[in-house]
This record gives C-alpha cells, structure tokens and sequence, in this order.
C-alpha cells in the first residue's frame, strides 16, 4: 500500500483507470474522503495528511472540517483557518514548546519520530530504561 491514489470506473468501456495519486511512499492505515477534491490519509508512523485533486477550483485554501478520534485517544479537529489565526496559533505552538517541556523530557520532534534507539542514543540512556519511564509514564495516565 504506497499512499493514496484516485480510481475512476469507466462503465461504457468497463474499465478502471488511474485519476489522481500520491507519489510519496506512505503505509496507509485509513483514507478519508472529504469532498470531491479533498481526501484526508493517516500513515503507520500516525501522520495525517490531506491531498487534493489537480482541480481548475479556485477554492484552493478550504479544507472541509473533521472531527477525529485514533485508537490511543487522541481526539482533534481538522479545519481551515484563516491566515491570520493559523499564524497566531503556529507562534503560540512555537512559544509553548520553548516554556513547557515534553513527557518524560522529549521534544515533539523526537517523540514524533518514534525511533526509540535514536531518543535514547540522544537522551544518553539504555533503550530498557527508557521504555521503563514510558511504562511508568502510561501508569501514571
């Protein structure tokens, strides 16, 4: 399964043919379709994603909103925002990631990229000790 691509069934010709893809190398665990031109992935290293049609639309910026939930509990919201919002809140994300530190002293950029040797080799601690802190850490929850 290498991400998301688009079929179309031709009736009169009874045939499949390919309409759309994505050419980046995702394992994709679901696929939403949001619209017509908009179809939402979730990949096996939990990224979403969106990917839109070629489409002459000049609705480009507008992506219909979701609500979501995912099988470790994360509930959120998938919408558009206006430029002025989005920027507001990518500096407030930016600003409370300088005051407040991750669970167990990882960066999102570490956690996110869910290589348990890395962050230890980085954290400069056995791998065992550092799936011991997640344990107590998902206890603790």
């Amino acid at each position: 399964m290498k991400s998301i691509s688009l079929l179309i069934y031709k009736h009169e010709e009874g045939a499949i043919e390919e309409r759309a893809r994505d050419y980046n190398a995702n394992w994709m665990s679901a696929v939403e379709i949001l619209d017509d031109d908009v179809y939402l992935g979730a990949e096996n290293f939990y990224n979403l994603f969106t990917v839109r049609k070629n489409s002459e639309d000049s609705d480009v910026g507008q992506i219909p909103t979701v609500i979501f939930g995912t099988v470790n509990g994360v509930i959120g919201v998938i919408a558009s925002l206006p430029q002025e919002h989005y920027a507001f809140l990518e500096k407030l994300q930016t600003n409370l990631r300088k005051v407040i530190k991750g669970v167990g002293g990882l960066s999102h950029e570490q956690w996110s990229r869910g290589k348990m040797d890395e962050i230890s080799l980085q954290m400069s601690v056995p791998v065992e000790e550092l799936c011991k802190r997640v344990e107590e850490l998902t206890r603790l929850h």
